[in-house]
C-alpha cells in the first residue's frame, strides 16, 4: 500500500494562524488550537513616547522618531514562532509537504525563518489573508488554488 503524504497547510496572518493536516477531501486541525500572536503594547515591548532632544540652534525640543517599529518587530517574533512549531513537527518527521498562505509580508517572514530543509518542502505560496474563513471554507479554496 502507498504511504499517504503528510500534507500540511499554514494559515496565518501577522497575529493568527491555524496549522493543518489535508487529505484528500478534509482538513484537520494538527494543533488542536489556533496560535495566536502576543499582543503586547507599546510600553512592553519597547518604549511608550520616543525620546526628546534639544534643538542644536534654539530651546526648542522635539521628539526622536523611533528607530523600531515594535508592530512589525511583535509580527516578526510570531513568523518566528511559527516557524518553530513547524521545524519541530518536521524533526518528528511529521511533515512531508508544506502549503504556506499568508499576506505577502507574512510570507516574507516566514520565509526568513524557515530552515533549508522545511523550505524545500514548501509545494505552494498563495499571497492572501483567509484566516477568517471556516475549515469548509479553506478546503474549498484549496481545492480552487491549487
Amino acid at each position: 500500500m502507498i504511504k499517504q503524504k503528510k500534507k500540511w497547510v499554514l494559515v496565518a496572518d501577522g497575529a493568527r494562524a491555524r496549522i493543518f493536516l489535508k487529505t484528500h477531501k478534509h482538513l484537520e486541525n494538527a494543533m488542536g488550537y489556533d496560535l495566536i500572536a502576543k499582543n503586547l503594547k507599546d510600553s512592553e515591548a519597547g518604549s511608550a513616547k520616543p525620546g526628546r532632544t534639544f534643538e542644536s540652534s534654539n530651546p526648542t525640543r522635539h521628539a526622536y522618531s523611533p528607530r523600531t517599529d515594535w508592530h512589525q518587530h511583535q509580527k516578526d517574533l510570531f513568523a518566528q514562532e511559527l516557524c518553530d512549531v513547524l521545524e519541530k513537527a518536521n524533526l518528528e518527521k511529521d511533515i512531508d509537504e508544506l502549503i504556506l498562505i499568508a499576506p505577502a509580508k507574512t510570507l516574507g517572514g516566514l520565509r526568513a525563518h524557515l530552515s533549508k530543509q522545511l523550505t524545500a518542502k514548501v509545494s505552494a505560496e498563495i499571497s492572501k489573508d483567509v484566516t477568517k474563513l471556516t475549515e469548509p471554507e479553506l478546503l474549498e479554496f484549496l481545492e480552487r488554488e491549487i
